[in-house]
C-alpha cells in the first residue's frame, strides 16, 4: 500500500491523512490529472474522498500506530476545523500538559454518559492520537464515578494551542485567556465550547468558566460580542464567575452552531 499527503496551498483544502493512490492508465504529468485520474482512498475505509477543511477525518491508520517515524510526526499538521476544536475543548474541560523542553499533549475527559460526544470528536483528532480513547473509575465519597478520555500524542503542532492558553510564570505554568483567542473563536469552537462546558439555564444558557478570573472572563465575554454580535452577561455563582447567554443571543448562533452540534447535547441549546 502507498501512502499520500495531499495538500493544497491555492484552495481550502488542509489534511493530514494517510491516501491510496491508485493511477489511471494516463500520464501525471498535468497536475489537475492527479485528481481527475486517481482514487484517493481512506486506508480504514471503503469511502473514496478527499477530507476538505472543515469536514471531519475520521479514524485512519496513524490512530493505531504505537510509535511513528520522524517524518510521520512532521505531517501531523493541525487542519482548521481541528485547531477549532482543540480550543474549544480547552476553553471547557480539557487540559494540555508540557514537560521541560518536550512537545504538549492535549487530553479530554468526559462522564461515561457522555460518551457519544467524546466519540464524536474522537473521529476529528484520532489522528493525532496513538489509540482508542480509554476509560477510567473514580470514587469520589464513597461513589463510584466512571468517565471515558482521550489523549494526543506529544506534537510540536500543539505549541500553538499551547501558546495561546498557557503562560509560564517562574517555571510554573499558568492556564489563562489571551487577546489573540479573538482570532481563533468561530462557531466550531463556540459549539465544543457549549458542548463541554455549557449548561442550559432558563431559554438561554451558562457557559462555567470557573477556571478563570474576572479579567478572563470579561475577555471572554468581549470576545463573544464582537465576533457573534451577541449580549452575553457575567454572572456570579459563589466565588465564581461565569457566562450567561440569554434566549435572544442564543437563537441568533444557534443556526450557526448546530451543524457542529452532537445530538446528544441538543438539548442544550433547544
Amino acid at each position: 500500500m502507498t501512502r499520500a499527503y495531499f495538500t493544497a496551498a491555492t484552495c481550502a483544502i488542509s489534511l493530514y491523512i494517510p491516501l491510496r493512490v491508485t493511477p489511471s492508465s494516463k500520464s501525471f504529468s498535468n497536475k489537475n490529472s492527479v485528481l481527475k485520474n486517481c482514487l484517493f482512498t481512506n486506508t480504514n475505509t471503503n469511502t473514496s474522498q478527499i477530507t476538505i477543511w472543515n469536514k471531519q477525518i475520521g479514524i485512519n491508520s496513524m490512530s493505531f500506530k504505537t510509535r511513528l517515524t520522524s517524518s510521520e510526526i512532521f505531517l501531523l499538521k493541525l487542519t482548521p476545523r481541528v485547531k477549532s476544536i482543540l480550543i474549544g475543548l480547552i476553553l471547557s474541560d480539557g487540559w494540555i500538559q508540557k514537560r521541560g523542553h518536550w512537545n504538549p499533549r492535549i487530553g479530554f475527559k468526559q462522564s461515561i454518559k457522555n460518551f457519544p460526544y467524546l466519540w464524536y470528536i474522537y473521529k476529528d483528532l484520532a489522528y493525532l492520537c496513538s489509540g482508542l480513547p480509554m476509560g477510567a473509575k473514580t470514587v469520589t465519597r464513597g461513589k463510584i464515578f466512571y468517565s471515558v478520555f482521550l489523549q494526543t500524542r506529544q506534537l510540536a503542532s500543539l505549541n500553538e494551542i499551547f501558546n495561546l492558553f498557557y503562560l509560564t510564570i517562574n517555571a510554573k505554568i499558568i492556564k489563562t485567556v489571551k487577546q489573540e483567542l479573538f482570532f481563533y473563536m468561530d462557531y466550531i469552537v463556540l459549539a465544543n465550547w457549549i458542548m463541554g462546558d455549557g449548561s442550559k439555564r432558563n431559554k438561554g444558557l451558562v457557559l462555567c468558566t470557573d477556571n478563570f478570573s474576572l479579567q478572563e472572563v470579561v475577555l471572554l465575554v468581549n470576545i463573544l460580542i464582537l465576533k457573534f454580535d451577541i449580549n452575553p452577561t457575567i454572572q456570579k455563582e459563589k466565588k465564581f464567575f461565569r457566562i450567561y447567554i440569554n434566549e435572544k443571543s442564543l437563537m441568533k448562533i444557534k443556526p450557526f452552531i448546530l451543524p457542529y452540534f452532537v445530538e446528544h447535547f441538543l438539548y442544550k441549546i433547544n
